[in-house]
């Protein structure tokens, strides 16, 4: 890997990719229903809206300690407090500047701003590690490609973890291996206060030191301590990167500070949290037709799923970036030098192996995998355009066409994929399973979360009489009742319409095609004296979810 300058254009290119990336994600949020997830963060971020309302009167009124009291923090961050909050935090801060005080967005979009910005921030990310290991052209041919991966554009959107869990999973490993080429503080600082960020955004954060740690000592007997003069003890201490005491005294104190909730009670309140995230809920998913619903899951699910939700071009860049990380372990290169690439390819690589363990709940599509997708997919790229200078022959000219040919070409044929899915990313499948009618051959889940609806709005509101039901599907791979709430909220369904978990009294009822659910399929024909539906949402005539109206 390659150790290259950043000149003042780089700061202007990367500026105009991230920008670009924020405007094409957050003015297409409207595509996107609410998945499962929003319902509950969404409300969590209403709530701490609240909180800096109150904040501000509190403050006005010069009372500056009073939001951080037991009391305050008690009654606004008990609710989801199984998940640390600065994701919910900033959902929360975004909907009170732009939707409450300003008036410049509606309650989601302001909560997915935060999701449109992070995207951005990935963006930026992609595009220096691209620049400062590899070459220019990756730098720019890699965010490109990144944000026309399906699944990575509609996760994109949502006002959810995992686009900032992906964004500082990545940074951290990024900006230790800068950490480790110039042994600098400030670079030690960024590292720690990274993770203090990303801890503070999911729980699989906590594996990142454990990870570094590991690879660090493994040179270090290997390698490092061969290097100094001074009895083993000494050896060890001046060894440690500084930036593994970083994680003690910023990284911890930056995670706290976060997160009021535990502020209070810490020990027995992170304790729950654990606790919380050891026994967590398994919701049913399906595996060429195998139910899923509690473990042992099969340990190929993550690299199946990898192999199948992928676009090829960006699968052959993985391919690529996991062959280049492998083999930097064992070219004839300084220790440190062999240090990044482990932890380049454990950054890439761990979150799917974590997942393969059987024990670990597989609910949740690729999103619980896909952090280390940047990492990978950047170095390929970096891989592959070599490859093609290399193919091209001598002239500059050449060498410089061929490549950027080839992408542009690659970027083109991606688009009308990219244009079939943008509504329902979530269900892209690739060539190798024959998109979405060879998944559903293959009895592969179809989507997540019920947040595939808006295609059937449209028919509900204007068919619906007023002051109709409609079922929700809430207690089963439904629409989660916040979400639904929510959708009324930005007028997407009608204000007069409720909402139900209970067929019996519904006018209208949601249906959404998995496995699972196919025995109310039944109950709706029995109940609502038909199974024809009104309207459904469907790509290449796979269909995802349904509306049905009550007959009799």
């Amino acid at each position: 890997m390659n150790w290259n300058p950043i000149h003042r254009k780089d700061i202007f290119i990367s500026a105009a990719i991230g920008l670009f990336i924020f405007f094409y994600i957050h003015l297409t949020s409207d595509m996107v229903g609410f998945v499962r997830d929003e319902g509950f963060y969404m409300r969590a971020a209403s709530i701490t809206a609240d909180w800096f309302g109150s904040m501000e009167k509190s403050f006005a009124e010069g009372k500056f300690l009073e939001p951080f009291s037991r009391a305050s923090i008690d009654k606004y961050f008990k609710f989801n407090n199984e998940h640390p909050t600065l994701m919910k935090n900033l959902f929360g801060l975004s909907q009170y500047v732009f939707e409450r005080k300003l008036g410049w967005m509606s309650f989601a979009q302001s909560a997915r701003f935060v999701g449109a910005f992070f995207a951005m921030l990935t963006a930026v990310l992609i595009y220096f590690f691209g620049l400062m290991f590899f070459s220019r052209f990756t730098a720019v041919v890699s965010p490109v490609l990144f944000f026309m991966m399906p699944h990575i554009f509609f996760h994109s959107h949502l006002a959810c973890f995992d686009i900032p869990i992906l964004f500082f999973w990545s940074a951290v490993f990024f900006m230790y291996a800068v950490h480790l080429k110039n042994g600098s503080f400030s670079s030690g600082v960024l590292t720690a206060v990274l993770l203090g960020f990303a801890l503070g955004t999911k729980h699989n954060a906590f594996f990142i030191p454990v990870l570094l740690f590991a690879g660090w000592f493994t040179f270090y007997l290997l390698g490092y301590r061969k290097e100094l003069r001074c009895n083993w003890f000494r050896k060890f201490f001046i060894s440690v990167p500084k930036v593994f005491y970083m994680f003690i005294f910023i990284t911890l104190p930056v995670y706290f500070m976060v997160w009021p909730w535990i502020w209070f009670d810490t020990v027995k309140r992170f304790g729950n949290y654990l606790a919380f995230h050891t026994l967590h809920v398994n919701y049913t998913n399906y595996y060429f037709g195998m139910e899923l619903a509690k473990p042992p899951f099969p340990f190929n699910y993550p690299f199946g799923m990898t192999l199948f939700t992928t676009p090829v071009p960006q699968l052959l860049c993985f391919f690529a970036g996991i062959i280049l990380f492998s083999s930097g372990i064992f070219k004839k290169s300084d220790w440190k030098e062999k240090e990044i690439s482990v932890a380049m390819l454990t950054g890439s690589l761990f979150p799917v192996f974590l997942i393969a363990i059987p024990s670990v709940p597989i609910f949740g599509g690729i999103k619980h995998w896909f952090t280390g997708y940047p990492l990978m997919l950047t170095a390929g790229v970096y891989v592959i355009s070599e490859q093609l200078k290399a193919f091209s022959g001598s002239g500059s000219l050449k060498r410089k066409l061929v490549p950027a040919t080839v992408f542009f070409l690659v970027a083109v044929a991606l688009v009308p994929m990219n244009v079939k899915f943008a509504k329902r990313g979530a269900a892209f499948y690739n060539e190798f399973l024959d998109g979405a009618q060879g998944a559903a051959e293959l009895r592969m889940q179809r989507n997540f979360w019920g947040y595939d609806i808006l295609d059937l709005v449209d028919r509900l509101n204007s068919t619906a009489p007023p002051r109709s039901t409609v079922y929700v599907m809430g207690g089963y791979e439904g629409l989660n009742w916040n979400s639904f709430l929510y959708l009324k909220k930005e007028g997407i369904i009608r204000e007069d319409i409720n909402g139900t978990n209970t067929l019996k009294n519904a006018d209208y009822a949601f249906f959404f095609y998995e496995k699972q659910n196919e025995h109310m399929l039944n109950e709706i024909a029995s109940e609502f004296g038909s199974v024809k539906a009104e309207a459904v949402s469907q790509t290449d005539s796979v269909f995802y979810s349904a509306l049905f109206r009550r007959e009799k």
